[in-house]
């Protein structure tokens, strides 16, 4: 019953809104140059392959909204625990960067991981500031587990503006079921750290398919599950029992 009146009391009508601005401003500006390749041109000797476009307008439109909504924030950049949390994107950097990567321009194989850990967890933190931040937030009290379906399945087709075919993950059913999955765990971050930096940085792990990714998910995982003990008690963690 709690379930039924949690869903009744959101403002479906402001997430209708949000979310269509947040397809109408991607198809959008996908259709300009790759605005970050442009502005590091003087910076690298080759064309980063990297497009921020659609990270930035999601970014632009979720402040928007929590600037003029009535929503209110759960989530900084860091959380409460700050320290804690820069463990994640430390372990990251540490794991891929030891480890190297391959490319195509003659950089350091290490040298690119740290590149690679550097660009995709700065795009990364704009689009979970949108799917984990404010869409998670502008869900109010429905209970964690539905809102990572929800955010799951936003999150998959806004991807069909993104991605030119989903063949990788065996089509686009594929491809939901995999982002309503990750979606849990992504949700669990952000309600355990109360951070943007926890969630982006196991988003980050989807860039790469090899034996260190698989290490940092299980020592992500490992963290999130024995998080400062200070934390219990909170909202966050008391929304994570019921």
């Amino acid at each position: 019953m709690k379930i039924i009146e949690s869903i009744k009391k959101t403002n479906w009508l402001r997430i209708a809104l949000f979310y269509g601005l947040l397809m109408l401003g991607t198809f959008a500006i996908r259709k300009l140059p790759n605005i970050f390749q442009m502005a590091m041109k003087d910076v690298f000797s080759f064309p980063l392959p990297w497009n921020m476009n659609h990270g930035l307008i999601i970014l632009i439109i979720s402040a928007f909204f929590y600037a003029l909504s009535k929503v209110v924030s759960t989530v900084t950049l860091f959380g409460p625990n700050k320290t804690k949390s820069l463990l994640f994107p430390f372990l990251l950097f540490v794991g891929y960067g030891i480890y190297g990567f391959n490319n195509n321009y003659g950089v350091d194989e290490h040298v690119w991981a740290l590149l690679f850990c550097l660009f995709t967890l700065l795009y990364d933190i704009m689009e979970e500031f949108t799917w984990r931040g404010y869409l998670n937030d502008s869900l109010g009290e429905i209970k964690w587990p539905i809102k990572s379906v929800i955010t799951g399945i936003f999150w998959s087709i806004w991807h069909l503006l993104i991605f030119d075919n989903f063949s990788q993950f065996g089509g686009f059913a594929g491809f939901v079921l995999l982002c309503i999955v990750f979606s849990f765990v992504l949700t669990f971050s952000t309600i355990r750290t109360n951070s943007i930096i926890a969630p982006a940085t196991l988003h980050a792990l989807l860039g790469k398919t090899n034996l260190v990714t698989l290490l940092l998910f299980i020592l992500f995982i490992i963290l999130l599950l024995f998080w400062n003990k200070k934390f219990k008690g909170s909202t966050s963690d008391a929304e994570l029992k019921s």
